[in-house]
């Protein structure tokens, strides 16, 4: 990468990350493009230049959010002890609780309508992607404990995985619509959910 290359990279990082900043503390509507230049020391122009518009660079942040997510992921199941399915439920705190730090609900809800109404293929598309990397992780987990005997031989890792997966995804989805629901609530239901699903697929002591 040439010293451009990463000006550029370092550029965009300190964009969205003062973007996610006025995003959480004031809401996406009173955010303006002026104002997350002005704190990142860069013009007007040079964040239309980078994400074309406020939902660009919206969907940027999420897209930062999801691999860092992503990378935290990595990190629990590369220190996990074998055969031990309970990294499972340390992955779905983690699903769940690092977009809170990132973001608040009413700033959520803006960002998930902005990621199916863009036009902007580049950045939707990125993000999307982010998203099927999260599902991609946790059944890569489910493969590999199933090859340390975790599971009775009638489960199929892959849609297991892939139906907790769903299951994160439309919960947070419920979350950040119902004002009135708290995180611990959240994480209550969805750890009760999880164990149900669990109980069926794990072998029995």
């Amino acid at each position: 990468m040439s010293l451009r290359q990463i000006n550029k990279a370092n550029r965009q990082k300190v964009i969205v990350t003062n973007a996610a900043r006025f995003f959480s503390s004031i809401g996406y509507d009173l955010t303006a493009i002026e104002m997350v230049a002005e704190r990142s020391n860069v013009s007007p122009a040079t964040i239309y230049n980078h994400f074309e518009n406020k939902i660009g660079l919206l969907l940027a942040v999420l897209i930062d959010e999801g691999e860092a997510v992503q990378r935290i992921g990595e990190k629990i199941i590369s220190q996990r002890q074998r055969a031990n399915a309970d990294v499972i439920y340390r992955l779905i705190d983690l699903y769940v609780d690092h977009p809170m730090e990132f973001m608040n609900k009413s700033c959520w809800r803006q960002a998930l309508a902005a990621s199916t109404a863009s036009s902007n293929k580049k950045f939707t598309q990125e993000y999307q992607n982010v998203d099927i990397q999260l599902k991609k992780q946790l059944v890569e987990l489910m493969q590999a404990l199933q090859k340390e005997d975790v599971f009775i031989s009638q489960v199929e890792p892959k849609s297991l995985g892939e139906i907790i997966w769903n299951n994160v995804d439309q919960m947070f989805t419920d979350f950040i619509s119902n004002e009135e629901m708290s995180l611990k609530a959240l994480k209550i239901s969805l750890s009760n959910q999880t164990g149900a699903l669990m109980t069926l697929a794990l072998k029995q002591d």
